[in-house]
This record gives C-alpha cells, structure tokens and sequence, in this order.
C-alpha cells in the first residue's frame, strides 16, 4: 500500500515536470555538451576541432596526455560550467514549483483526503526534484564516459561520481528552496531566494579562499625576509669590523697612506650605511607582514567558521576534480603555461630569461603571489576532509529539511 502510494506521487510529479519540457530541453543540451567535447581533440600541434588544428601554446600532445586533456576539458566545460552552473539553474528553473504549486491550488486538499502521511508526502515531492537532477547527470556521465574512453584512452570509471556529487550539489539548494517555496507558496519567490543563498555561498567561498592565500603570501613572505636578515646582519658586523680595524692608526703611517685609508673609511662607511638601510627596511616590512598575518588569520578563522556552518557547494564539486587529477598535473600544466610566458616576454625584450628560482618567487614585485604560495593554498584546499566538506553540508540540509517537514506536518492548509 504505502509503496503503491508513494510509486503513484512519484509518476504524478514525474508527469507534471514532463508536462514543461524542461527535462528533454535540458537533456538535448547536455547532449549538445557532450558532443561539443567529442569534436574536441589533441594532437602534437595543438588542440583539433573536428578536422581543423589550433596551435594554443602548451596544450599539444608532447606536454598534455589525451586522456588528461579530456579529463580536464569534461572538468573545466562540462563539470564546472554545464553541470554546476547552468544545468543546476535549468533545474532550479523547472523543479522550484513543485512544492509552491502544490500547497496552492486546492491541489493539497485531494491529496490530504486520503490516508498518506503528510511527512512522506512533502519528501516524496522533494525527492521528485531530485530525481530529475538525477537522471540527466546520469545521461551526462555515461555519455562522458563513452567520450573519454574512447577519445582520451582513460576509462574512467570515477566520472560517475558526478551522479551522487551533483545531486548533493544541488539537494544543498533545493532544500532551501523547498523550505522557502513552502513559506512563501511563490516560485519566483523560491527561485530568486535560492539563487542569492547560492550567490551568497559563492561570495563566503571565495572570500575564505582569498583569505588564506593573502595570509599563506604573509606567510611566505615573513619567512622570506627572516631568512634574509641573518646574512644581512652578517655582512653589516663584518663591515663595522672593518671599518674598526682600519681606524687603527698604525706606528709611521704616511701622509698618503692615511689620506688612502681615511678614504676607505669613507666608502666602507657609506657601504656600513646601504646595509644598515637595507635592515631598518626589512625590520619594517617584517613587522608590516607579521601584523598582516596576524589580522589575516583572525578573519580567515571567523570566515571558514561562518563557511562551516554552510553547504560547501565549491568543494562538494572539487572532490571530483581532486579524484580525476593530481596536483601534480595540474602543477606540470601550470608550470609549462608560465614558462612559454616568460619566454614570449623574453622575445619582446631582449632581457635575459629567469631562473626556476626567480620565476617561483614571482616576476612583477613583492605583493605577487608566488607559485609555491597558489600551489600551497590549492593543497590546503584538496587536502580537506570529505567527511567535513559533505557531513558538515549533509548537516544543514538535514536542519533546513527538518524545519520544512515540521510546517508542513503543523500547517493548516
């Protein structure tokens, strides 16, 4: 009984999201994606598109393998862009009425006249539109597995954890707007709130993450200058122990020997002063820095606090990333992109190209941020537990979802 009750709300939503076209108009454009990526290839020249070849700098097949640039490609267009971005707005746009359609209308009155629990007749409407998102990352995957494997050489069985990562992705949303379709019994109302949560997750995301680079280049750069200020204060104790040894009149000295070494003590104590210069600058910078990292710590801390208590919609989406791609691939793409950079500046100015050392430090001033710096920041980020990034999300969906189930059960509708 209950499972004839629940199969046949799940054909009535089914129908009633069919009824819009929004399902096939999504799953045609996914299509159109995943054979927008097929058209796509790589050869020792450049990146192919169908049968003409686009020289585009690092992206050949003697730096980039095929089966990583596929990866990369159905990370970067079709996981990050189609899937987490416009599918998940397409699917905003067709499931946001479900719960506001429902509780208006009078159609909520049929459907409570009969003996099913209210509880497992709102999540059965919630599941309604997860199942939908469901279906077409499912279609998305299998295809996009077809593509790589065959194109790419890299059968890629971890593709299909796009399927339950989307779904959390986008169940993290829904929830809200379920709860908020639920209270305002509008769907421009559910669509609009939903979408500023979704703007105002993405502004907490990126703030965090700025945070922690600007602190980790504070980082950086105090230890920089600390490894600095021993040779500095060095050079600066041999110069005084000079400049003393040659104040040291010897016994007969000569007008014209003096006359010479006053004069050294003139250029060594002007030296004795770069270098002196040199340390009051770095002590300053030091202090500048370490305040930097200070201040920069305390508001990192009290954002990723605040960024705790809220789905992590970014970096439900990196598990993937994370699990199709090393870093170190990443770092090799990186590192190969920067140095045919610095070889095209060298070109136009005739200066001689930099060192390994140099170009990791940065090339335009101090306030650069390093490659060791990005690099450290993004293995900060990979390195995060999953059981935090989904646990701590599962969690507030679970509280958003539990205060939607408890005005429905109490409402009088």
């Amino acid at each position: 009984m209950v499972l004839t009750q629940g199969g046949a709300m799940l054909l009535d939503a089914y129908r009633e999201l069919n009824a819009k076209k929004m399902f096939w108009i999504t799953l045609a454009l996914s299509a159109f994606v995943v054979l927008a990526i097929a058209c796509v290839g790589i050869n020792d020249k450049g990146v192919s598109v169908l049968w003409w070849t686009f020289p585009l700098g690092v992206f050949n097949s003697s730096i980039v393998s095929p089966a990583f640039f596929y990866k990369f490609v159905f990370i970067n267009f079709g996981f990050k862009f189609w899937l987490t971005w416009a599918a998940t707005i397409l699917a905003l746009i067709s499931t946001a009425s479900l719960i506001p359609d429902f509780v208006t209308g009078g159609s909520i009155d049929l459907v409570l006249s009969k003996p099913i629990g209210r509880l497992r007749l709102f999540l059965t409407k919630y599941t309604m539109g997860l199942l939908f998102v469901g279906l077409q990352v499912s279609v998305f995957s299998a295809a996009s597995f077809l593509v790589i494997g065959v194109r790419g050489g890299a059968w890629e069985w971890k593709i299909f954890l796009a399927v339950p990562l989307v779904l959390l992705f986008f169940s993290f949303l829904y929830c809200v707007c379920a709860l908020i379709g639920l209270l305002t019994r509008s769907t421009i109302a559910a669509l609009l709130l939903t979408i500023l949560f979704w703007f105002v997750i993405f502004m907490v995301d990126t703030a965090e993450q700025s945070l922690l680079l600007f602190q980790l280049n504070a980082e950086d750069r105090v230890a920089s200058i600390e490894k600095k200020a021993a040779p500095l204060a060095e050079s600066i104790a041999k110069q005084q122990a000079a400049i003393a040894q040659l104040k040291e009149e010897p016994a007969g000295e000569s007008a014209e020997d003096k006359a010479k070494r006053e004069a050294q003590i003139i250029t060594m104590q002007a030296s004795l002063s770069g270098f002196e210069l040199r340390q009051q600058s770095s002590t300053s910078s030091l202090k500048d820095y370490q305040n930097s990292e200070l201040l920069l710590s305390r508001w990192h801390t009290a954002v990723f606090s605040l960024k705790t208590i809220l789905p992590k919609t970014s970096e439900t989406m990196g598990i993937l990333e994370r699990s199709l791609t090393s870093l170190d691939e990443v770092a090799k793409l990186e590192d190969a992109q920067e140095e045919r950079r610095e070889e095209r500046r060298t070109r136009r100015s005739g200066a001689t190209p930099p060192s390994d050392g140099e170009r990791a430090q940065g090339r335009n001033g101090p306030d650069d941020f390093s490659s060791a710096v990005t690099r450290k920041q993004q293995e900060i980020i990979r390195s995060r537990s999953v059981w935090w990034i989904l646990g701590t999300s599962l969690g507030f969906e679970a509280v958003v979802l539990g205060i939607a189930c408890l005005i429905f059960s109490r409402r009088d509708f």
